[in-house]
C-alpha cells in the first residue's frame, strides 16, 4: 500500500484554481500585450488597464508582469520603446516583427480556442 504524504509548503497545489489561473494569465498577458499595441501606443499603466479591459479583468497584469515581459519583447524585437523627455512615461510600440508575431499568436489561439470549448466541458 503507498501511502501519500501531505504536500509541503513549497510544493505545487495542481488543484488549486489559483495556480491555473496565474499558469494561463502568464501567456494570455503576453498575446494581450501583444492586442494592446497592435493599435496604439501605451505606457506602462495605460497597457495595464487595457490589458484588463481587453480580457474582461480575468488578467490581472502587476508591474511584476508586466515589465519582464516588455523587456523580453523588446530584447527580441517585437516591441520598441520611446525615449521619453524629462517627466514623461516611457510608451511602447509594436514593431512589424511584433505585429508579426501577434497574427500568429492569434491564429493559434483561434486553432485552439474552440478545441477547448468542445472538450473541457465539464
Amino acid at each position: 500500500m503507498i501511502i501519500l504524504k501531505p504536500m509541503a509548503k513549497n510544493k505545487i497545489d495542481y488543484t488549486s484554481e489559483d495556480y491555473w489561473t496565474k499558469l494561463i494569465n502568464q501567456s494570455l498577458i503576453r498575446f494581450f500585450i501583444l492586442k494592446a499595441l497592435k493599435d496604439k501606443d501605451l505606457h506602462g499603466y495605460m497597457l495595464i488597464q487595457e490589458i484588463k479591459k481587453l480580457s474582461n479583468d480575468f488578467c490581472q497584469p502587476s508591474e511584476s508582469t508586466l515589465y519582464p515581459a516588455l523587456n523580453q519583447f523588446a530584447q527580441a524585437g517585437l516591441i520598441q520603446q520611446t525615449n521619453p523627455k524629462e517627466r514623461e512615461r516611457k510608451t511602447y510600440h509594436l514593431t512589424q516583427k511584433g505585429k508579426d508575431a501577434f497574427k500568429i499568436a492569434a491564429k493559434v489561439w483561434n486553432t485552439i480556442l474552440p478545441t477547448l470549448l468542445k472538450r473541457t466541458i465539464l
